[in-house]
């Protein structure tokens, strides 16, 4: 995700600050370098909103008259050259003039907000350039001088920058605390700049949590606050976001129009960064679209790829990669995507303190179904297996659980906190009454205000208690099918399988794959293969148990949860399960029919061991019956 998140301090406040530092140090000239410097200052923050290429021209241009500026303004030049060039995406020089900076307020008397935003800058030039650690601690270097200094917005931008910074690395309740401290500080500055940018960073934690419906609010919200805040660069990441939201669900045809936006726009400010990240992702949503169309496809993959030669942030190279291994791979030209999957493990290896869950989630996927699709059907298992165990570690180590919790209590919270103002409104206005009024009208009054208020705190309890059930269901339902998600089968299959290891019962496990989906998507739309997909999942469950649990675990995989049953009567329910969707009569046209490969695996005493090597077996039973031929059960 693409994120910017600095911006200058305000004219007012720097010229409060110059005036100061003119009154308490010695000039090294007659002054006017150091008040036509202001104004200079004032020409580049204008420039960075319309043509960074230009602003850091303009401040190359003033590198001879630095030494002649207060050590103040001489702070201040670093720390915008810095922010500018962190808008060019020149990671590295940005670090440098960060760090210049930082050297020379050493000679300050006294702290300055610009220590704190120098550490922020050079925080987030490490971050991009992959070093979490290093960024981490430029955060909290900064957040401590803002926290010093009590300077509010400042200290909310270090809460942003930290909230950032752990959902990359996968503290989700870390950021979502940090997240929401910063959001209650913009809500009370009512600052537009601020509320843009947590509100973008909000977006993407969410779209690291699979929930792309909150995610898009919170990037809609930011879009509209940077345009009020005039912050243009800014207001294109947000519309970027959205544009990637819109893939996450499936929305191609919309996805391609606010790319081709975000180009037209992100030129006038020669940021390839942006550029080349928005090519790649219109080459692959013409290549998943509706009607893929590979050619073009191509070519935007290809047009990337020149715009991200020389970019420095660190993961940008790493999606391009993979990416481009996807369109390669849709357009069977496997071993080149397996170069470019290749290369993009050789950047994962160098980041290692980012975990890129979605990258490495896509790497081991494409790889397997390469693999699988050039009949290399030991190395298509072996990386379904490492796909399969880097899952289940992930899953145990993200409680999703206590992460909704803590979302719900910030919101809780956030409406205690409403319905306080609103108390303290209306006992105002009561005060004012009693001047004014009788006994009886202000019993009245009250009488009245307590029931508002009741009925107010009944509505919030009542939308508290919607929104809980509402997650509680999203979090174990897929939204497609309406049967249990990934999340929900494994949290079930953990519990029924310790329970048939602790009673010595019988537990068997289906795994079933749609035959030849792709096929079916490419040629009657992915409109079609999601109902196909829905009407699997009901003749399914009209076949199981009370007992049983059948749910999807992925794409167009299902599983089947089968507690007390033996592995021939899960071969009895299975092959039930098969020809009742061979002969289903499919309502689309030209649709011959729909079959199923199914792999069976139960629990023996001694030789199973964990629930997830009941999957590896059923997984590798199912590739056997697609490699007999297909709508096959095995086990």
């Amino acid at each position: 995700m693409l994120k910017k998140r600095y911006k200058q301090v305000t004219l007012v406040f720097w010229s409060l600050l110059s005036a100061l530092l003119i009154t308490t140090q010695t000039f090294a000239d007659d002054g006017t370098t150091n008040r036509d410097f202001i104004f200079f200052v004032e020409r580049v923050e204008k420039l960075q909103n319309t043509n960074v290429t230009d602003a850091l021209a303009l401040l190359d241009s003033y590198q001879t008259n630095i030494n002649a500026l207060t050590v103040g303004n001489q702070v201040k030049y670093y720390q915008v050259l810095s922010e500018v060039y962190i808008e060019a995406s020149q990671y590295k020089s940005a670090f440098s003039a960060a760090s210049q900076g930082l050297k020379i307020a050493q000679h300050l008397t006294s702290p300055t907000i610009l220590i704190s935003q120098l550490s922020y800058l050079r925080g987030f030039s490490l971050e991009s350039l992959g070093d979490a650690s290093g960024a981490v601690e430029n955060y909290l270097n900064g957040l401590e001088v803002a926290e010093s200094l009590d300077a509010k917005k400042f200290i909310a931008d270090g809460f942003i920058n930290l909230g950032a910074i752990y959902y990359l690395t996968e503290q989700y309740e870390k950021s979502l605390t940090m997240l929401n401290n910063a959001l209650v500080i913009a809500n009370t500055l009512d600052n537009e700049e601020l509320k843009g940018s947590v509100n973008s960073e909000l977006g993407i934690l969410y779209s690291y949590m699979y929930n792309p419906k909150k995610s898009i609010k919170f990037y809609q919200a930011s879009y509209e606050h940077y345009k009020k805040a005039g912050m243009a660069l800014y207001a294109l990441n947000s519309l970027h976001n959205i544009a990637v939201n819109y893939m996450d669900q499936n929305r191609y045809e919309q996805a391609i129009e606010l790319f081709e936006e975000v180009i037209a726009s992100a030129n006038k400010f020669s940021n390839n960064e942006v550029i080349g990240g928005a090519y790649t992702r219109l080459s692959i949503s013409y290549a998943k679209k509706k009607d893929p169309d590979l050619d073009v496809a191509y070519q935007y993959i290809t047009l990337a790829e020149q715009y991200l030669k020389d970019v420095q942030q660190h993961n940008a190279l790493l999606f391009f990669n993979v990416n481009k291994a996807y369109v390669l791979e849709a357009m069977e030209r496997y071993d080149e995507a397996l170069e470019n999957l290749a290369v993009a493990e050789k950047i994962l290896a160098k980041n290692s303190q980012t975990k890129n869950t979605f990258s490495n989630y896509h790497l081991m996927y494409l790889q397997s179904e390469i693999y699988y699709k050039t009949q290399r059907y030991q190395q298509a298992y072996d990386k379904q297996s490492q796909f399969l165990t880097r899952l289940f570690k992930d899953q145990e180590n993200i409680n999703m659980e206590q992460i909704e919790e803590l979302r719900l209590s910030f919101e809780s919270k956030q409406a205690d906190l409403k319905n306080k103002i609103l108390e303290q409104e209306k006992s105002v206005q009561i005060i004012q009454l009693n001047d004014v009024t009788y006994y009886e009208e202000n019993l009245h009054l009250l009488i009245v205000f307590v029931g508002t208020v009741l009925v107010i705190l009944a509505w919030f309890l009542l939308k508290m208690l919607q929104s809980q059930k509402h997650f509680v269901r999203i979090s174990q339902v897929d939204d497609l099918t309406g049967v249990a998600n990934r999340r929900r089968l494994i949290e079930l299959g953990e519990k029924m399988f310790a329970r048939a290891e602790e009673e010595q019962a019988s537990f068997s496990i289906l795994m079933l794959d749609v035959d030849n989906f792709k096929a079916i998507n490419d040629s009657f739309g992915h409109n079609t293969g999601d109902k196909i997909l829905k009407d699997i999942a009901d003749l399914a469950n009209h076949i199981m148990r009370q007992s049983d649990c059948f749910g999807r675990f992925g794409g167009e995989e299902f599983i089947a949860l089968l507690a007390n049953t033996s592995p021939e009567n899960a071969h009895d329910l299975a092959e039930r399960l098969r020809l009742s969707i061979q002969n289903k009569v499919w309502s689309y046209k030209k649709l011959n029919g729909v079959t199923v490969s199914i792999g069976i695996s139960s629990y023996q005493k001694g030789s199973t061991t964990s629930f997830a090597q009941l999957i590896k077996d059923a997984d590798i039973n199912m590739y056997q019956a697609k490699n007999l031929g297909r709508n096959k059960v095995c086990f």
